[in-house]
């Protein structure tokens, strides 16, 4: 199942700065308390049953409150194939990718906190074959999920979302990261414009959304089974410790215990 990801964290206290997934991500919170913060939400407080479903490359942040423990799972689920099956049930997402449409949501809900905690089990049981868990997958997201989500749609600047998306598609080809003044040349207008255009529709600077990319990438291979030693280079990082730090940011593990726990996880 490459289109989806899940894991869990108990009692963590790791804090995350802000930053973005190319998947529509879903949070669950299992115990204590959490600051939800996002550039195109209010900053709420999240508790126990609490879900956070958050769109594709939205900026945002999830850390316990001070002094606090927290237990949460997340799921990361493929944007492209979410789209694929909400043509297929004839519900309306929005998530064309690669613009982001819609507005993080949280969810204080028991039905529906239950129904993601039963379907979350069965995706993590090496005793329930492939099939079946993407039928519990699908049969969630559509029945018991979505339905209750109150999806809110982000402004539409169709001048901005023009050259956003060929922005979007420049970094995600490029081998390296690229400076404002070559994606400012890509499409023809200034630094500050393209600033703006990943402010206002992603919450992110350039840098950062190009940060997030990687990331997004290094996860995608490291699930391959590539080696460590040269993913650093072939990402365009500095080095491998300034590749190590970002990840570790980002995913709360070391590239090798990602790779680690995906092979235990999955492949078993």
């Amino acid at each position: 199942m490459p289109y989806v990801e899940t894991r869990r964290a108990c009692q963590s206290r790791i804090c995350y700065k802000a930053h973005s997934h190319a998947t529509l991500s879903i949070g669950a919170v299992d115990a204590g308390q959490s600051n939800f913060y996002s550039a195109f939400t209010d900053e709420v407080t999240i508790q126990q049953e609490s879900l956070v479903v958050i769109p594709a490359h939205i900026e945002h942040s999830c850390n316990p409150a001070e002094h606090q423990y927290w237990s949460y799972q997340m799921l990361h689920v493929d944007a492209t194939w979410l789209e694929h099956l909400s043509s297929e049930v004839h519900f309306l997402l929005l998530e064309k990718m690669p613009i982001p449409q819609l507005k993080p949501f949280v969810l204080h809900d028991s039905v529906a906190y239950q129904a993601f905690c039963q379907m979350n089990r069965a995706l993590f049981d090496p005793d329930v074959l492939i099939t079946e868990k993407e039928q519990v997958l699908i049969e969630c997201l559509t029945q018991l999920l979505f339905p209750y989500i109150d999806w809110q749609q982000l402004p539409q600047h169709a001048y901005f979302h023009q050259h956003l998306q060929r922005l979007m598609t420049f970094c995600q080809q490029a081998q390296g990261f690229l400076s404002l003044q070559q994606l400012a040349e890509k499409i023809g207008v200034s630094r500050y414009v393209v600033i703006r255009l990943f402010k206002a529709n992603l919450g992110l600077t350039p840098h950062l959304f190009q940060l997030n990319l990687k990331i997004h990438q290094a996860r995608h291979v490291l699930k391959t089974g590539a080696k460590i030693s040269t993913l650093a280079t072939d990402l365009g990082f500095s080095d491998q410790s300034h590749f190590h730090k970002v990840f570790k940011a980002h995913t709360g593990v070391t590239p090798k215990q990602y790779q680690q726990g995906f092979s235990r996880t999955f492949l078993q």
